[in-house]
């Protein structure tokens, strides 16, 4: 969800004078670097949590010093001995049971300080993950809240994996899409029917669904976050044009991993004759 921290995210953390950032999930880490830079020039914080980063964290470590803590084990683990954010970035492990329980404990982590609710971003509000689970590593969901699963792949306006191809072929996603308690959309909408606190919530259909979420008590008190939040809100024309352009944007990169799937194969089958004819084994006429 980086992609739109300058546009679209950034001035609400400016709205609300964000010091003090937290974010769920790191990958590559290119979205850790922004957050650094952010809380670096105000002499602020950032909790990072990821179990399993695509980065060295201790070069950020080096680089920010006391400002940088990196937390590498699963959020559910982590969140309950932090201390009070202003702001979440969640993007973390896109399933139910993790996001539902990601919102409950930072709820309850900010309540047992005395300290206001955090602003959370949420990403993969959309499709594939909106209404649809996916597993990391499925052994960490209790089996109660685990839905049905495959490494199959899905493609758009449909319930079923499909046998071949479609997003994210590799992942574990659940087999079908909707129902209760399946997907990262549904843990938003459950959560903001249990919590204890009032809260606004607005999204946009764009780069697989970005939202967030405000305490009622922050915005009504603060001019510019609402006005900031009010750029989500789009004429019913302009948003129609949004979430086509996304649908058109998704077909684009289901294409594109079956473009790299066929490369790899490509890639793999040229090594494995390389390696043979290396090893004398490729004979006149075709292979031995």
């Amino acid at each position: 969800m980086i992609k739109l921290w300058k546009h679209l995210l950034m001035p609400i953390c400016e709205a609300v004078g964000a010091t003090k950032l937290l974010e769920i999930g790191a990958e590559y880490g290119s979205s850790t670097t922004t957050l650094a830079k952010y809380v670096d020039k105000r002499n602020g914080h950032l909790h990072c949590i990821d179990p399993s980063p695509e980065f060295d964290p201790a070069v950020l470590s080096s680089q920010y010093g006391s400002r940088f803590s990196f937390h590498g084990d699963l959020s559910l683990n982590v969140l309950p001995g932090l201390t009070p954010v202003d702001v979440v970035l969640l993007d973390g492990d896109h399933n139910w049971y993790t996001v539902y329980h990601e919102l409950q404990q930072l709820e309850e982590l900010h309540r047992q300080h005395g300290a206001d609710q955090p602003l959370i971003f949420i990403h993969d509000l959309g499709w594939p993950y909106g209404r649809r689970d996916l597993y990391y590593n499925p052994d960490v969901i209790p089996a109660a809240f685990r839905q049905p699963f495959a490494r199959r792949g899905i493609l758009p306006n449909r319930n079923e994996l499909v046998e071949a191809g479609g997003m994210n072929a590799d992942l574990c996603n659940a087999v079908q899409e909707g129902g209760p308690r399946n997907g990262v959309m549904t843990a938003v909408e459950d959560y903001i029917a249990d919590s204890r606190e009032a809260w606004v919530f607005r999204h946009l259909p764009t780069y697989y669904g970005i939202g967030v979420l405000a305490p009622s008590s922050t915005v009504a008190a603060n001019a510019a976050l609402f006005a900031e939040l009010g750029k989500f809100d789009l004429p019913a024309h302009t948003l129609g044009l949004l979430q086509q352009a996304e649908h058109l944007r998704c077909v684009d990169g289901i294409m594109m991993q079956a473009i790299n799937r066929r490369l790899n194969q490509a890639e793999d089958h040229i090594r494995l004759l390389e390696a043979e004819q290396a090893a004398g084994s490729v004979v006149e006429g075709g292979l031995a």
